[in-house]
Formats: C-alpha cells, sequence, structure tokens
C-alpha cells in the first residue's frame, strides 16, 4: 500500500500533467461543462506556478456569455472542498473548474456561494493521457501566449526592443508620478512616504495589509511614539507598534527564529506593544489579512516590517527628513543605500534597490514638481536613468521569454525592466496585443519593414552591448 506522502506526490503529479495539458490546450474543439453549457476557451490564462488558482488571467465563453477570472484544476472535484478553497477569498475569481474525475453530486460553490461551472476533462481530451506526455516542442508552464512574440526582432534588432521597453518603463514612471502627486494633494509627505515604503515592502501578495497599517497607525503618531529616547528603546517601540497594529503579536518562538530575535529581545518588542499600543486597540490587523501561503521566508511581512522598524529606529530626524538629505548628497546612490541596508539585518541590497526604483524616484520627482523644488526632479531623472536593473521578478522573467523566445537578451537598465512590467500589466494581461508597440516591431518585420533602420540581412544583425548580442 502506497504511504500517504507517495500518494501525495502522484496527486501532484497528476495535477501537474493536467496543468499542462490546459496550458497546451490539448482539448477537443467542442467542450461542454457539466451542466451542459457549450464553452469555448478564449484565453486560457496564465499558470501561477501553484500559487493560488492554477491558472489566472482566462478569458471564457460559457453557455455565449464571456467571463473573466480564473481556472483552478483538481483530480477529484471533491478536492476543492478537501483544500478549503470554498472559504478562501483567493478562490473568489475561480471562473471554472477543471477535473479529472467529478466525484460530486453538482458543481462546487466559491466563498461567495456562486456555483463554479465544471469541465470533467476525459470526455474532451483527444487522446490518452500517456500519449500527451510524448508530444515534442510543449511551451512551458507559465508562458504568457502560444507563440513567441518578437524572436526574430530580438535577434537581429535587439536594441530596437530595448528601445520599446525603457520607453515603456518610462510611461511606468510617469503612472506613478501621477498617482503620487494626488496623494501629496491630499497628505503630508512624510505619509506618503511611509505609505509607499510600507506597499512596496508587502510584494504584490501583502500590499493591500500593508497599507491598512498606514492608514491604522499614521506615521505622525508612530514617530511621536519615537522622540526623545535611546536607539535601542526606539528600535523596540517601532517594532512593537508595527507587528502588534498587524496583528502578529506575540511572536511564537517559531517566529523569533524567522526574525533572529533572542528571546528577551522578543519580549522587549512585545512589552512595548503592551505598554503603548492601548490607542490602537481593536484596530489590529486580523491574521487572515496576510497571504503566507508559499511566502519566502525573506518576504515574509514580519521581516519586512522590522525592516521599516529598523529604518525608524535609526534616524531621530524622520524618514522624510532622511530621504530628503539623501537626495542632496553628493553621492545619491551610496547614500540611499546606507540609509536603506546599514546596521539593516531585514533589507538586503535587492530589495534596497527596488525601494529606489519604485518609491525613491517618483517620490522625488512628484514632490519636486508640486513644491518647486527643481533640484530633486533633476536628481531623480539622473538617477532613473542611469540605475542598472535589479534581479527582475517571475513577471519580467515571463514576459521576456514571452517576446524573444529563445534569442534571450539580458534586461540591464531598471527602465527596461519597468518597462516589461508595464508592458505585461498593460498588454499581456489583457490580450491587448494589436495594440503593443512589441507587436508593431513584429509586424512590421514580418512585412520586410527595416522596424527603424535595422537590416532584415541575418549575416548584419545589430550588435548589442555584449557578446553574442546581449547587453553586459
Amino acid at each position: 500500500m502506497p504511504s500517504s506522502d507517495n500518494t501525495a506526490a502522484m496527486a501532484e503529479d497528476s495535477e501537474l500533467l493536467l496543468a499542462q495539458i490546459w496550458n497546451a490546450q490539448w482539448l477537443a474543439p467542442e467542450l461542454r461543462t457539466t451542466d451542459g453549457r457549450a464553452l469555448r476557451v478564449v484565453y486560457r490564462g496564465v499558470w501561477t506556478h501553484a500559487d493560488g488558482p492554477d491558472f489566472t488571467g482566462a478569458l471564457l465563453d460559457i453557455g455565449g456569455q464571456l467571463v473573466s477570472g480564473d481556472v483552478e484544476i483538481h483530480r477529484h472535484a471533491s478536492d476543492w472542498l478537501v483544500h478549503g478553497h470554498h472559504l478562501d477569498p483567493s478562490y473568489d475569481r475561480v471562473a471554472l473548474h477543471v477535473v479529472l474525475e467529478d466525484d460530486l453530486t453538482e458543481p462546487v460553490r466559491r466563498r461567495t456561494g456562486a456555483l463554479v461551472p465544471t469541465l470533467r476533462l476525459p470526455a474532451f481530451l483527444p487522446g490518452p493521457l500517456a500519449s500527451f506526455s510524448a508530444m515534442p516542442g510543449l511551451r512551458p508552464l507559465g508562458a504568457i501566449g502560444f507563440d513567441y512574440c518578437a524572436p526574430q526582432v530580438a535577434a537581429a534588432a535587439p536594441q530596437r526592443l530595448i528601445r520599446v521597453w525603457e520607453t515603456a518603463g518610462d510611461a511606468r514612471l510617469r503612472e506613478k508620478v501621477a498617482r503620487i502627486a494626488g496623494q501629496l494633494a491630499l497628505e503630508p509627505p512624510a505619509q506618503v512616504l511611509y505609505g509607499l515604503l510600507l506597499d512596496a515592502l508587502g510584494y504584490s501578495r501583502n500590499r493591500q495589509a500593508m497599507r491598512a497599517i498606514a492608514e491604522r497607525l499614521p506615521l505622525i503618531h508612530l514617530e511621536g511614539w519615537l522622540d526623545g529616547i535611546s536607539p535601542d528603546e526606539r528600535w523596540h517601540r517601532a517594532a512593537g507598534l508595527l507587528l502588534g497594529i498587524a496583528g502578529l503579536l506575540p511572536l511564537a518562538p517559531a517566529d523569533e527564529k524567522l526574525a533572529s530575535l533572542s528571546p528577551r529581545e522578543a519580549r522587549s518588542i512585545e512589552q512595548a506593544w503592551s505598554r503603548h499600543g492601548g490607542p490602537y486597540r481593536g484596530l489590529e490587523l486580523s491574521p487572515t489579512a496576510w497571504r503566507l501561503h508559499r511566502q519566502r521566508p525573506a518576504n515574509h511581512p514580519l521581516r519586512r516590517l522590522l525592516a521599516l522598524a529598523r529604518l525608524l529606529a535609526k534616524e531621530e530626524r524622520g524618514l522624510f527628513p532622511a530621504l530628503a538629505d539623501c537626495l542632496t548628497s553628493p553621492r545619491v546612490e551610496r547614500a540611499l543605500e546606507d540609509w536603506l541596508t546599514r546596521d539593516n539585518p531585514y533589507l538586503g541590497a535587492s530589495r534596497a534597490h527596488d525601494i529606489v526604483v519604485n518609491v525613491v524616484v517618483p517620490f522625488a520627482l512628484a514632490y519636486g514638481e508640486a513644491t518647486g523644488r527643481d533640484d530633486l526632479p533633476t536628481t531623480a531623472a539622473e538617477l532613473w536613468a542611469r540605475l542598472p536593473a535589479g534581479r527582475g521578478n517571475v513577471i519580467v522573467r515571463r514576459t521576456l521569454e514571452q517576446i524573444c523566445g529563445p534569442s534571450r537578451l539580458r534586461v540591464s537598465t531598471a527602465r527596461a525592466e519597468q518597462g516589461l512590467l508595464h508592458l505585461h500589466h498593460t498588454g499581456c494581461r489583457q490580450l491587448r496585443c494589436y495594440e503593443c508597440p512589441i507587436a508593431h516591431l513584429a509586424l512590421a518585420w514580418q512585412a520586410g519593414g527595416d522596424v527603424g533602420g535595422a537590416s532584415r540581412d541575418p549575416g548584419h544583425a545589430e550588435r548589442a552591448d555584449g557578446p553574442d548580442g546581449q547587453l553586459p
């Protein structure tokens, strides 16, 4: 008899195969849900690496009604209940339940009570499951489309693509500056900066919860509690107030280990919340506000809030004056890195770089323009022009692979990296392909155009600033 671990592994492998089948759309041309409605897959969505629903951003025609949402795949329909998806808000957008075996008497329901249409796969597969595994040339799970967008342009005219990416990055920056300008019209600059830092520390999973902290514990209150005390006490009090309002106290032994806190230090943080958190009792976030499933330890909100507490503890002047000093430093990049990472074990160089790109530059541009401080926009613009790319993320890598295919280009600037994010969020996710400047380049190339002056002769491929057509 197989062990429970082996059974779980077999089930996971089976669901991965089903995800690959859905990704390749290895299905009969005419589909029907178990309640008899015709189903047409306009777009199958993008695999989420098993983080929440299996495919996100799908577009489906169900019984003549166009539906946008997520797709969840299970071996057994009852796994929806076994896994608790009927209670999980992350599954509120599931539009289709794809199963190998339908062992329930009716379709499953979302947390809201709405029924989720079911597609039972075996009736609509063009062959046995084993024959799918042997198919060559399948796009990998997580690929945005079924075909690459511009592999020929990437091979022959890489700088044309890079130019488009950097232009798109500038557009993304302008949008951020406009949003921050709107916030500055309503809130003090220090509070806006505080909210932006919390948002950046939340990543995509926990940004909403981090923003809630900024609303429930305003910076003017937080810094008021830190005034006129020693650095150690500032650290414990800042950590206590932030973790307390986040609903992350008291700390379990596993939390202490995750945060690299000694038992004595953990108790000091808890005591700080006990002594000074009275005005905020009842405002604490619920534990369900945080998305911790498959969360990397370094990205856990506990560590990210402690990173902000370190910043607050070492800057008696406050967050906003500290940033202003950095922006007027002769060596602005070095000053910003030192401000964010010095004596801060919770914030590494990579995340500090992301904060400079996503918070410091747009904030400095918006604040400088709002106050007539011409020096700040100038400094921010110069910084933006020379910032290197960071490590990227799964969206950057996925969009890059979708555009370039086997002709891989290295993203070397923050502008280009931000541009790939912009193209994904404004084009790829909504399937607005023919409004996309990458599609315009690819179509011009296919039509025999010069793509802005690049030669169509493979022997005269435009050389990028690195070996094999890659950027350094």
